[in-house]
């Protein structure tokens, strides 16, 4: 990242000039602009911005990559169903969530 200060450009602009790590792109904003993109990487107040932890962190996809596991998908719990079975079961519970009867407004 290399910031050009108004004095120093040709229209009188401050700019801000981007380039990715790989070098393949290159990105020429607005001062304020890039701010405005940078800003919103913020967290709000009180709330955690965590991602890739676990199974999606860095280390981890890449330990699967190395060991050429990376497309395998382990099941958490083995049912022990059969495709059709399940779903019926989980139709089953979910017409049970949707029927459940509400408080009687006459009471």
């Amino acid at each position: 990242m290399t910031y050009i200060p108004a004095t120093a450009s040709s229209d009188g602009n401050a700019k801000v000039i981007y380039q990715s790590k790989d070098g393949r792109d290159r990105k020429v904003l607005p001062a304020l602009d890039w701010l405005a993109q940078l800003t919103t990487h913020i967290p709000n107040r009180r709330e955690h911005m965590v991602r890739y932890y676990g199974y999606y962190s860095n280390k981890s996809r890449g330990q699967r990559k190395k060991a050429d596991q990376d497309g395998d998908i382990e099941n958490i719990i083995d049912t022990g169903l059969s495709n059709k079975a399940f779903r019926k079961s989980w139709a089953r519970l979910i017409q049970k969530v949707g029927a459940c009867p509400g408080p009687d407004p006459g009471k």
